[in-house]
């Protein structure tokens, strides 16, 4: 399914009476080969829909504002939802163990069904294995109010590239202190109790079946701290051949709940 294709928005009516709804309707390739447009989903007559491939201009125009050297890592679009992940591989920013580096990444979301909105997010990947690790609420995100041709819309994205460039120097708190978490559960070794009390209070949202997923991984480890189960979960999660709008967020809900674990 290619993300960037046409995308249009349009009135809905009934027998000449107009909704206040719209339908956003994206061209595809029917099975004689012919290309229609087909709705993939309804929004409000205010909502700032904003093409696939807008939103990878946009992302790209970051990475060249930061003066970091940004290269794509993925592209996630299930037909509605729309993801772009960014990563800087060739400049660690910390290590966490000796040898064990880390750099900044960030994505950029979009979506054609109101089911989430345009914006970016800020992340860390491990470079000894690419993976990406997300935050809902440890690392910078943005959401974007303003369409590409309003009056500030190059403003906002070199404040968006600025988070980067700071976060690169090491002059983000958030950062920092995600990065500081990382650490600390390096050195966290997990017994049965705290794995008693990291599943009943902080990962407790997450599926019994991907739980048992990254145990099989955990186990596989040679390790066995809170850094190796959030590589396991991450390992998981971030390579899957055919991930998910959840599989990222259970991305950042395992990270978020690992950090707010460690610090308790």
């Amino acid at each position: 399914m290619n993300p960037y294709s046409p995308i249009r928005k349009v009135p809905l009516d009934y027998k000449g009476i107009q909704s206040n709804a719209f339908s956003v309707q994206m061209e595809r390739e029917d099975k004689e080969g012919i290309r229609k447009f087909k709705e993939v989903g309804t929004v409000s007559n205010n909502y700032l829909l904003v093409p696939n491939t807008e939103v990878r201009d946009m992302a790209v125009q970051i990475a060249d504002q930061s003066g970091i050297n940004f290269t794509e890592d993925k592209t996630f679009f299930d037909g509605k939802r729309y993801i772009t992940s960014y990563i800087a591989k060739d400049d660690s920013i910390d290590e966490v163990a000796v040898g064990d580096d880390v750099s900044i990444g960030f994505q950029m979301w979009n979506s054609y069904d109101g089911s989430t909105s345009l914006g970016f997010r800020m992340m860390i990947y491990r470079l000894a294995c690419l993976n990406g690790m997300m935050s809902h609420t440890n690392l910078s995100k943005y959401r974007f109010r303003h369409s590409p041709d309003s009056e500030n819309w190059d403003e906002e994205l070199e404040n968006v590239a600025h988070t980067l460039t700071a976060a690169s120097r090491g002059d983000n708190n958030n950062v920092h202190d995600t990065i500081k978490n990382f650490k600390s559960l390096n050195r966290e070794e997990l017994d049965l109790h705290r794995f008693r009390n990291l599943r009943g209070y902080y990962l407790n949202d997450i599926p019994t079946q991907l739980w048992g997923a990254i145990m099989d991984r955990y186990i596989k480890k040679d390790k066995y701290n809170g850094w190796e189960f959030l590589n396991a979960a991450t390992d998981e999660l971030w390579h899957k051949e055919k991930p998910t709008v959840a599989s990222y967020n259970h991305n950042a809900t395992i990270v978020d709940g690992l950090c707010n674990w460690v610090q308790a």
